[in-house]
């Protein structure tokens, strides 16, 4: 049996879950305990949008741990010695960005090692076999804010579609300008049309960082709520929750809204999503976007 199952988490809520969501489905692979390194947060980093570590406030397993030194990449000489001795603890690396890597499976080499996991394991691939867990995972610890309750009895009352407008650093911000970037007015335009092809009685509740630019620039106002965010810590978190009981999701190229529409709590949901999640025109996203996903 591996001694333990270690995530490195980084990055906000949505890239958090994926970190969580793979090394959790192996600790229940293994049987084995998982233990969250939350190292990341404690410093800063230059053309980096800052973030806290969330996953406390989600009714998540595993035991949160800080490392004063954790792991560095590892350089390919020590990714040759740890298969050779049980050099603890053994890190993986992840290779291929958004590329469902098989062996990870396959390590470590020894029992007596724990597993180190280092990257973001943006795949449903990883922990398909573990998803009503996963629902039952995340969600929140708090019940939800009265402010909150009030959108999802909305929610609940109607035909409900969510759609996920993320600007704020995929705009502001250069290094995520360049790597993702805004979706676009026409995508949304676009994917609200399908949704209310397909019933027209649809009611959108609209999430985003930059409400003012949705409020001057999507169509079908008359058929929409948008979702003011509180200024709490986690916000993000409730939020996540309302996204998952919308019926249908157009979703962002944006971690978050990937989340909201693979946890849906409705398993016939439609998600529409865009047909490339970054500026790289080589990729293939099929590890990404499960294929009853309609990608425009």
């Amino acid at each position: 049996m591996i001694m333990n199952i270690i995530a490195q988490l980084q990055g906000g809520l949505g890239n958090q879950l994926f970190q969580y969501a793979t090394a959790r489905a192996l600790a229940h692979q293994h049987k084995t305990s998982l233990l969250l390194d939350q190292s990341w947060f404690t410093k800063t980093y230059e053309d980096v949008t800052p973030r806290e570590s969330l996953i406390s406030a989600l009714s998540t397993k595993g035991a949160p741990i800080s490392l004063d030194l954790p792991p560095k990449r590892p350089k390919r000489i020590h990714r040759i010695l740890q298969k050779l001795w049980p050099i603890n603890p053994f890190v993986y690396s992840e290779r291929t960005p958004y590329c469902f890597d098989p062996s990870l499976l396959k390590a470590p080499s020894f029992k007596t090692q724990n597993l180190y996991l280092m990257g973001y394991w943006q795949s449903y691939r990883y922990f398909e076999s573990i998803k009503k867990i996963l629902q039952l995972e995340v969600s929140p610890k708090a019940p939800l804010d009265a402010h909150y309750q009030n959108y999802l009895n909305q929610i609940q009352a109607c035909n409900s579609s969510m759609v996920h407008v993320r600007r704020g650093d995929y705009v502001h911000l250069a290094s995520a300008a360049k790597v993702h970037g805004f979706i676009g007015l026409d995508y949304h335009q676009q994917g609200m049309a399908i949704l209310l092809d397909r019933k027209p009685e649809t009611h959108f509740f609209v999430f985003s960082d930059d409400l003012d630019w949705v409020k001057a620039n999507l169509p079908y106002q008359d058929k929409m709520t948008f979702i003011q965010s509180l200024d709490k810590g986690d916000a993000v978190i409730q939020e996540l929750e309302l996204m998952t009981h919308c019926q249908n999701h157009l979703i962002a190229n944006s971690s978050l809204s990937w989340w909201a529409a693979w946890l849906a709590k409705d398993s016939n949901n439609t998600v529409i999503c865009p047909s490339r999640w970054t500026n790289d025109l080589t990729m293939n996203w099929d590890d990404l976007l499960p294929s009853h996903w309609q990608r425009i």
